[in-house]
C-alpha cells in the first residue's frame, strides 16, 4: 500500500527541523527529533523536538477536490541557562519556524524561503505559540508551536497531495 499523504508530509517536517544547526545559522543545534513521543525528554537530549498532529478535516470543493486541513503541533525543550527563559524560547520558535521554510537543500537561515514544503502542501499556517517552564534540579524551558497545514487531494484518497 501507498503511504499516507500525512506520513510525507510529516516525513518533510521531520527533515527540515533537522535542519536546525548553528551550522546553518540558527540559534541552537537540536539534538533528538521524535515524532508523537509520550514520554518526556532527558537533559541530555536537549534541545529537542517532538512533533505531532491533532485532527484532520477535510472539505470538498466546488472542483470535486478535497480540501483538508492538518492540524499541527511542535514542542522543542532545552535546559534554562543564563538568559531569561522566555528569550531562550522566542529562539527556539524562530529556529522551528524558519527551518520549517526552508528546504533540505537550501537550509540556511540566509537561504531563500521554501513555504509549500517541496509543494507537499498548498500551506502552512503558522498560529502562534505558548511559552513552557518546568522546575527541578535543572530547570526546562520549551514552547508549544500551533500550525495548520492545507492540502488538497483527490476525493477520499488518503494516500496522494496536490499542492
Amino acid at each position: 500500500m501507498a503511504t499516507p499523504a500525512i506520513t510525507t508530509i510529516l516525513d518533510e517536517i521531520a527533515a527540515r527541523l533537522g535542519n536546525i544547526t548553528t551550522k546553518n545559522e540558527y540559534n541552537y543545534t537540536i539534538k533528538k527529533i521524535e515524532r508523537a513521543k509520550l514520554e518526556p525528554f532527558k537533559g541530555y537530549d536537549l534541545p529537542a523536538i517532538n512533533y505531532w498532529t491533532t485532527s484532520l478535516s477535510n472539505e470538498r470543493g466546488v472542483y470535486n477536490d478535497d480540501n483538508r486541513n492538518l492540524e499541527l503541533f511542535i514542542e522543542a525543550h532545552s535546559l534554562t541557562r543564563d538568559k531569561p527563559f522566555i528569550d531562550i524560547v522566542d529562539m527556539l520558535a524562530a529556529d522551528i519556524i524558519t527551518a520549517l521554510n526552508r528546504t533540505t537543500t537550501a537550509p540556511k537561515v540566509s537561504d531563500d524561503p521554501n513555504y509549500d514544503l517541496n509543494e507537499t502542501v498548498s500551506d502552512l499556517i503558522f498560529k502562534g505559540y505558548d511559552y513552557q517552564i518546568g522546575q527541578g534540579e535543572k530547570p526546562w524551558c520549551g514552547v508549544l508551536i500551533r500550525f495548520t497545514i492545507a492540502y488538497q487531494t483527490d476525493p477520499n484518497n488518503m494516500t496522494t497531495y496536490a499542492a
